[in-house]
């Protein structure tokens, strides 16, 4: 960690950048917005004293603003308390077949600014340079120091094999195979890097910033050029003993059924004669009425209910989330193709299994680029989980 913010980030007792009850507090103003002391201790069960110690240590160190006496009902004035959005940023970049994208998120958990950031080929070295030229023009403009930027996050299309953040991608992506991204990138970048499946940040995402306010447990089915889920289980990502939980194309292929994928759904249309130049150029252009899409979703609708009931049946949901690059009125006919086991059976003494609901993704912009930044954020600062483990950044 760069010495110049080695001790505004950590704590001189321990490697965790805030305590349990700093990070109670940081998730409280979060989720509030703006709130007042009186408000945190309301929301948070906390002494007047404890709460009047976070929030001036998080205010010494710059994370929080504490501003002028709020009045409000009948007690005693209160100090309004805010996050600090330019004390910190964090950068996100998401790398699938043929598009890269990349966003520079703030302490609050607004993007502050986006870029495309593919080049033909998508060759590492070419895309990690576009990036760091997207980071330094965005910190220019914004008048952040480079320092604020506690690290970066990529989530990349492709599954995790033996050896530190290496994954296994399409053959698109052969420059960034079986490699220690995380290494290369903080080569590039002069920054710390978690590397982190695309869906897998796409669903983090949704969980910090859009379904997750309603649901604890939820699927998140990524719809690009391949597909798959990322999982959320009681408010934490499940990602299984090696990261790569949620790879349920597997069970459509022991299924025998098709997997609802972009890249399938523009060969089809290829076939019907509509021709797009990518998944993203796809999804930006989608027409409903097009020849060849009611077809593919009566082939294709199945192989959704069926991920829909398998992972409801295994996790207990409260949702299944449709993401990715689905554009929304294909994702809104896909969610009339689920059909729930229990509709074709009677209820056990008049009484059925609650079935999850089934919604499109709230997070729809950049959404596994936002995902992973807004990963590193909760980790190092709001997440209860995170608190007191050192993070993955040495100090």
């Amino acid at each position: 960690m760069r010495d110049s913010i080695r001790q505004r980030l950590y704590r001189a007792h321990a490697l965790a950048t805030a305590t349990p009850r700093e990070r109670l507090v940081l998730r409280t103003v979060r989720a509030l917005r703006e709130t007042t002391r009186a408000g945190l201790i309301q929301e948070t069960g906390l002494s007047g004293t404890a709460v009047f110690r976070a929030t001036n240590d998080l205010a010494e160190r710059g994370l929080i603003e504490i501003g002028a006496p709020v009045v409000s009902g009948r007690g005693q004035p209160s100090n309004a308390v805010r996050l600090r959005a330019d004390a910190l940023a964090a950068l996100g970049v998401s790398v699938m077949t043929d598009h890269a994208e990349a966003v520079l998120m703030d302490f609050s958990g607004t993007v502050r600014a986006s870029a495309t950031v593919g080049v033909p080929g998508m060759q590492r070295d070419a895309v990690a340079a576009r990036i760091a030229r997207f980071l330094d023009r965005t910190l220019r403009q914004l008048e952040l120091p480079r320092a604020a930027v506690i690290g970066g996050g990529l989530a990349i299309a492709g599954y995790f094999v033996p050896g530190r953040n290496a994954v296994n991608p399409a053959a698109e992506l052969d420059d960034w195979a079986l490699t220690d991204l995380a290494a290369a990138l903080e080569a590039s970048l002069d920054l710390p890097f978690e590397v982190e499946n695309i869906a897998n940040a796409a669903a983090v995402g949704e969980h910090l910033l859009g379904v997750g306010r309603w649901a604890g447990s939820f699927a998140y089915l990524n719809f690009a050029h391949g597909f798959g889920a990322g999982l959320i289980a009681g408010g934490a990502p499940l990602r299984g003993a090696r990261g790569n939980a949620g790879e349920v194309a597997g069970l459509l292929d022991l299924a025998g059924l098709p997997s609802p994928s972009l890249g399938r759904l523009r060969q089809h249309l290829a076939m019907c004669g509509v021709a797009t130049e990518g998944i993203v150029d796809l999804a930006q252009r989608f027409r409903p009425d097009w020849p060849g899409v009611e077809d593919w979703i009566a082939t294709h609708g199945p192989s959704v209910s069926f991920v829909a009931n398998a992972l409801r049946y295994v996790l207990d949901l409260d949702a299944v989330v449709l993401g990715g690059l689905v554009p929304a009125s294909l994702a809104d006919r896909l969610i009339g193709e689920v059909r729930w086991l229990d509709e074709s059976r009677p209820p056990r003494r008049g009484v059925g299994w609650q079935t999850p609901r089934l919604v499109r993704a709230e997070v729809v912009d950049r959404a596994a680029a936002t995902g992973v930044a807004a990963l590193l954020l909760s980790r190092d600062y709001f997440d209860e989980r995170g608190a007191g483990n050192g993070s993955n950044v040495t100090p």
